[in-house]
C-alpha cells in the first residue's frame, strides 16, 4: 500500500470535511446543527477554559489537532490540561506538523507530559480537539493570539463521529515524531542536520568529513547514530525519513 498516496488522501478528504464544518458552525443558527451547536465566548481566557472543562470530562479518549503553538504561555495552558488526565486511564493523542515539537516552548511543556502520545503530520492546520468521539471543540486563532478568539463546539453526533474517524485516519497513517533531543539545538543538532544533508545528496564518507572537518571514524559515528535513531537500515532511508520529520530544516534559533 501507498502509505504516502493514503495520507495525502485523507488530509485531502480532511480538508473538505473541515471546510464543511467551518460553514456549517459559521451558519449555525440557520442549520440543523443549532440545537447542538454553542458558539463560545469572544475572551480568548474564556475560550481557553472551554477547551480545557471539555478535555477534562474525558472518560476514554482525546485526540488533538494543533497546528502551532502561539508561545510559552499557550503551551503552558495545553500542558496544564493534558497533564491533569495522566493515570486516568484517557488516551491523550496529538497531532501536529513536525516545526511544532521542535519549538522551544513545546519542548518546555507539552513534550514532558507523561501517557501523551504524538504523531507528526504536515496535513494539521486547523485546529480540533474530539473528546470521547462525541463532541468537538473547533477553536478559531489568529496570529498572536493563543487559545483563540472565538470558538465553536459541536455535539451533533452524526458531526462528532465523522471527524473523530477523519482524526483516527489521519493518525493512523501519521509519522512518530524522531527523537527529538538528539536533533536539539545547538552544536549537535546543526552537525547531525550537516550530517543529514551530505548524507542525502550522496557525499562520501572522506569527503563528507572534510567538508564538516571531522575524522572520517567521528563522521561514521555520527552516521550510525542518525541511523539508529531513525530506525533504517540504509543512507537514503535516513535522508527521506529526516526530510519527512522535518529535521533538515534550518534550526529556528540560527534564523
Amino acid at each position: 500500500m501507498d502509505w504516502d498516496a493514503g495520507s495525502d488522501n485523507l488530509e485531502e478528504t480532511l480538508g473538505r470535511a473541515l471546510r464543511l464544518l467551518e460553514s456549517a458552525v459559521h451558519h449555525h443558527r440557520r442549520s440543523a446543527l443549532a440545537s447542538a451547536s454553542a458558539e463560545l465566548p469572544v475572551a480568548g481566557e474564556a475560550v481557553a477554559g472551554w477547551v480545557a472543562r471539555l478535555v477534562l470530562r474525558a472518560e476514554r479518549d482525546v485526540i488533538w489537532t494543533l497546528p502551532e503553538v502561539a508561545g510559552d504561555e499557550h503551551a503552558r495552558l495545553v500542558a496544564q490540561t493534558l497533564a491533569q488526565l495522566t493515570g486516568k486511564g484517557v488516551r491523550t493523542r496529538m497531532l501536529c506538523p513536525p516545526g511544532v515539537i521542535r519549538g522551544a516552548a513545546w519542548q518546555r511543556s507539552v513534550g514532558t507530559v507523561a501517557e501523551l502520545e504524538v504523531r507528526v503530520c504536515e496535513g494539521v492546520r486547523q485546529e480540533l480537539v474530539v473528546v470521547d468521539g462525541a463532541a468537538v471543540i473547533a477553536p478559531e486563532t489568529s496570529p498572536g493570539d493563543p487559545g483563540g478568539s472565538r470558538a465553536s463546539m459541536i455535539q451533533n453526533s452524526t458531526v462528532a463521529d465523522m471527524l473523530h474517524q477523519l482524526l483516527c485516519g489521519m493518525w493512523d497513517t501519521a509519522q512518530r515524531p524522531m527523537r527529538p533531543l538528539s536533533f536539539e539545538g545547538g552544536a549537535r543538532g546543526r552537525v547531525l542536520r550537516e550530517v543529514l544533508t551530505l548524507m542525502a545528496e550522496g557525499y562520501k564518507d572522506d569527503a563528507a568529513a572534510r567538508k564538516l572537518g571531522l575524522s572520517v571514524r567521528t563522521y561514521r559515528r555520527y552516521v550510525a547514530d542518525i541511523m539508529r535513531d531513525l530506525k533504517v537500515e540504509s543512507r537514503f532511508q535516513a535522508g527521506v525519513r529526516a526530510v519527512r520529520a522535518g529535521l533538515m530544516e534550518a534550526d529556528p534559533e540560527e534564523g
